[in-house]
């Protein structure tokens, strides 16, 4: 076995288990889909069919959702996988490109900071981001903002690239430019993030104005081109844009005004990002599964201890004037902050700061088994075996935390997810549906916490099926709409319960349907099917 090979061993070990952590039961845990999850999932369903969203734009820059809108890549990303199911759309699928670009963004880590650091340093961002609590818990559902962290760093591994070989410049601008499609929250971050970045590099003459730089710049500058018109669209300057291939589209809510503009606010804004990433609570008990939070209590330890590393470091670099790497990271630090400031923590609002947490965990975990490295203690404990021990002693706490992690992740933090993913209303979508069939029942009314997207993507609605039967609550939230012959009522009216309706509900509802319905169970939710119906089967499911 040669060398080189023996040095990838441990390089593909660590892939192997953030693979493994990602990707086990990915479809099934957690249980359900969250809401904004199944709207991600429909709009790739609709879009590889009919190539409009719910508000019937064709391929939109932004998608419509719930009146304000979310970001378009994750959708994009979902078309190539529905063509290779011929459009069937499953909790794996949905979720595999997150999982996907995760797996990816550990290994571009790793890469990152062997090139900036060392072998030794990029081992350990690979194992850090490997464990993280957040980077798991996140990589498994398919939220189209959970895409930004990854793009953003795949656009500065390649920049550091750039700076030694231009060539790698314009895929750097291709991934800052496709970010901008993952989060809307980013869009101020990737011009400040562009602008430090060179200005570092041309100062330190390691980046310089060449074609391949420019070319860099226009690929940016293309990508942002109708994002920069969706503004324009928003902000009243221009009328919707509506083309045969792409619509940028006037949004019926539009989120630019919760961008903090004034000190009070950003103050205010950081108060509240400084209390989350101390409380590691956001409020929604699904976010964050504690005690281990988003770094584990020893991965916070380890974030200070990067972070002095990093400012004791690049202070030396900047007397001397030489090249620091440390710079890039503490410019991803300096962005993630102003996110905070920018916009309400909550935890995916502020997501483009953890993964150079992360980073600054893993310069101080490398940055002490160094300094132990140096020293010896006693005639036994020699630099070589500090490390040794101090490698195995930290990997070894990693590990048990990760093991602790895992086994609440899988069983109470599951039961927990369960409930608010809506485990078991997808059984009762097809199980109603059945039913409407055997007893000629043409109308299927859910409870409102089924949400309407959850109800399109069961009941694989088409988008020109919903558009052309939907009456609306509030716009955009539909009061109804059909899909196959079947009458689909979005809430329930209680003082209208009538036996010409199949009722999907929740277990808190039961006592108002026993008398004049057979129930059928699935975890939470239940199938109401009138007494009276002919149905052809029926049952308590387990």
């Amino acid at each position: 076995m040669n060398s080189k090979f023996r040095s990838l061993i441990p390089v593909i070990s660590l892939l192997a288990l953030g693979a493994a952590l990602r990707f086990a039961a990915l479809g099934s845990v957690p249980d359900g889909m969250h809401q904004d999850e199944a709207f991600v999932a429909w709009n790739g369903f609709a879009l590889f069919h009919e190539g409009m969203d719910s508000a019937g734009h064709c391929f939109p820059v932004y998608m419509a959702d719930w009146g304000d809108g979310h970001s378009a890549l994750y959708v994009w990303l979902l078309l190539p996988l529905l063509a290779l199911t011929g459009g069937d759309i499953t909790p794996f699928l949905s979720r595999f490109p997150q999982a996907a670009v995760s797996v990816l963004t550990l290994w571009v880590v790793y890469l990152l900071f062997k090139r900036l650091f060392g072998a030794g340093a990029g081992l350990w961002s690979l194992f850090l981001l490997a464990v993280c609590p957040w980077h798991i818990m996140m990589s498994r559902w398919g939220l189209d903002a959970n895409l930004a962290p990854g793009f953003l760093i795949f656009g500065l591994y390649f920049f550091i690239r750039g700076l030694e070989q231009p060539k790698f410049l314009p895929l750097s601008g291709l991934f800052y430019g496709l970010s901008l499609y993952a989060y809307a929250v980013i869009w101020p971050l990737v011009p400040i993030l562009v602008l430090l970045q060179s200005a570092y590099g041309l100062a330190r003459k390691k980046l310089t104005l060449n074609p391949w730089s420019l070319f860099a710049g226009a690929i940016l500058f293309v990508l942002a081109l109708p994002l920069l018109l969706f503004l324009l669209v928003n902000q009243d300057f221009l009328p919707e844009i509506c083309l045969p291939f792409i619509t940028i589209p006037r949004m019926n809510g539009y989120r630019g005004s919760e961008v903090a503009l004034t000190l009070p606010e950003m103050w205010q804004n950081l108060r509240t990002a400084l209390s989350l990433l101390w409380h590691q609570n956001t409020g929604a008990p699904y976010d964050i599964l504690l005690p281990w939070g988003l770094f584990y209590d020893i991965g916070r330890f380890f974030i200070v201890v990067g972070v002095i590393a990093l400012s004791v470091r690049l202070v030396k670099c900047f007397r001397t004037k030489s090249f620091a790497g440390e710079c890039f990271v503490y410019i991803q630090l300096l962005a993630g902050g102003l996110n905070c400031m920018l916009v309400t923590a909550k935890l995916h609002q502020i997501n483009s700061l953890y993964i150079p947490f992360v980073l600054a965990e893993a310069y101080g975990v490398w940055s002490t088994i160094t300094f132990l490295e140096k020293k010896s203690f006693f005639s036994v404990l020699t630099p070589a075996r500090m490390k040794t021990l101090s490698t195995c002693v930290l990997s070894a706490a990693y590990l048990l935390c990760l093991f602790l992690f895992q086994r609440d992740y899988y069983t109470d933090y599951r039961r927990l997810a369960g409930a608010y993913y809506a485990q078991g209303l997808e059984e009762c979508v097809d199980y109603a549906l059945n039913q409407c069939k055997a007893s000629n029942i043409s109308v299927i009314t859910a409870e409102k916490g089924a949400q309407w997207p959850r109800l399109l993507l069961y009941t694989k609605t088409l988008p020109s099926e919903y558009l052309a039967s939907v009456t609306y609550d509030v716009p955009p939230a539909p009061a109804s709409f059909e899909t196959k012959g079947i009458h689909i009522n979005t809430r329930i009216d209680y003082n209208a319960i009538n036996q010409e309706s199949i009722y999907i509900i929740y277990y808190t509802d039961l006592e108002v349907f026993e008398k004049d319905f057979i129930l059928t169970g699935f975890f939470d939710w239940y199938v109401a099917v009138p007494r009276r119906a002919n149905a052809a089967f029926h049952g308590t499911a387990p």
